[in-house]
């Protein structure tokens, strides 16, 4: 486990660092707080591709090392830790700043930055978000469609409160398929959500969810936050920070989030719109994230399933993520 932040150059064949590469971790000042970008790519002239981690609170700059090689070879990857998060987690983040409409504020304040940043005052970005980051990324598409060329939901959320309670049920559902008593009476004991008390019904239910496949399917879902504590971009404070940050951030916002619904807030979007949607998700159950994409108006919408995979997509069918999000980002309409 690394103590300090482990600098990550991109090199060229001779080990030297590649002509026109871009490999930068800065603070930027966003709403009056700083917060962190983690910038790469192997030519600073490529695409931007804004990724909008999960959560909320949840840093996903840990897998950039893992999952992010081959993309960037073709954009340049932005990955921000949002207010609260990892390597953006401080005092100065206060509880009442904990909002949508703040980190919606923050957003455009970024993508400002960006454009001057790396000279793209011009183009247009691609936007990529991942679960809580669907809510917010949609939010964006909906705020500032000017800035964006399309929009890749993955594992795409819808109502959150809905989400939840289907989520439950089927959490409820294979308790008793399986007779399992004690995944039973812990059910019982916490409510249907938004529970009896939200953080602890949360991670009550959380953990019998993973247990009955309806976070990942394929790969362990505990082993990959072991991929925290061997992040070049953590420090040993950012992998503790990353978890505070992540229950700083679901105390604060979680009354505002189960009120939050996209397919009463977003129903109409001027740029292409892909969801990736894991079979197996019942985190934020796909079946939902279907329907709404279903009724979701946009000049171009695609569902690409990942057979193998629950709510991470992108661990569990690399190689299928990476190729898809490629052909979908590369497209022209």
């Amino acid at each position: 486990m690394n103590i300090f932040v482990k600098e990550r150059p991109i090199l060229d064949q001779k080990g030297n660092v590649k002509e026109g590469s871009i490999t930068v971790l800065e603070k930027v000042l966003l709403g009056g707080v700083e917060q962190h970008v983690l910038i790469r790519g192997e030519n600073v002239d490529n695409p931007v591709l804004l990724m909008i981690h999960g959560g909320p609170g949840q840093s996903e700059i840990y897998l950039s090392h893992l999952l992010n090689g081959p993309l960037e070879k073709h954009f340049t990857i932005v990955n921000w830790d949002q207010r609260g998060a990892a390597k953006s987690f401080s005092k100065a983040v206060k509880a009442d700043s904990m909002n949508l409409e703040q980190f919606l504020l923050d957003a455009e304040e970024l993508l400002q930055f960006l454009q001057k940043r790396l000279n793209k005052r011009e183009e247009k970005f691609y936007l990529h978000g991942h679960s809580f980051g669907t809510i917010l990324g949609m939010l964006m598409v909906d705020r500032y469609p000017q800035y964006f060329h399309s929009y890749v939901g993955v594992a795409q959320a819808t109502g959150l409160l809905e989400d939840l309670l289907v989520s439950y049920d089927y959490v409820m559902k294979k308790a008793e398929e399986l007779g399992n008593q004690k995944a039973l009476e812990d059910l019982k004991s916490i409510g249907r959500p938004p529970f009896n008390q939200f953080s602890k019904g949360l991670w009550k239910y959380s953990v019998w969810l993973e247990k009955f496949g309806g976070k990942t399917h394929s790969k362990p879902g505990r082993k990959i936050f072991k991929y925290i504590f061997s992040a070049p971009e953590y420090s040993l404070v950012d992998k503790i920070n990353f978890f505070k940050g992540a229950l700083f951030s679901v105390k604060h916002m979680h009354q505002e989030l189960l009120q939050t619904d996209l397919r009463e807030l977003v129903k109409k979007v001027g740029i292409p719109v892909y969801f990736f949607l894991g079979r197996y998700d019942y985190s934020l159950p796909s079946e939902l994230a279907e329907q709404y994409m279903l009724n979701l108006e946009a000049p171009k919408k695609e569902i690409v399933w990942f057979e193998q995979s629950g709510h991470m997509p992108q661990y569990e069918e690399t190689e299928k993520y990476q190729e898809q999000l490629l052909r979908v980002l590369k497209r022209r309409d």
